[in-house]
């Protein structure tokens, strides 16, 4: 009887932790600069609130999916 043989499978990243760990680093991001920059009479605080935690979300999102990408190329 033979031994069954080893094969080494491809070590891939999984997509969304990159993901949602890029947009929960660009959400938290946002929400810092909305706390510590000066206040606009144009928006509400609440409003300047969300539209930069969005904002920061989807470019953590778009930063997360590119580091995948480069890892995945790697792998």
């Amino acid at each position: 009887m033979s031994e069954p043989s080893r094969r080494r499978g491809r070590r891939a990243p999984k997509i969304g932790p990159f993901l949602l760990t890029g947009g929960l680093l660009g959400l938290v991001a946002g929400l810092v600069i909305s706390a510590l920059g000066p206040a606009t009479n144009r928006y509400g605080a609440m409003g300047e609130l969300g539209f930069l935690g969005l904002g920061c979300a989807a470019l953590g999102v778009l930063l997360g999916g590119i580091v995948f990408v480069l890892l995945d190329r790697r792998a």
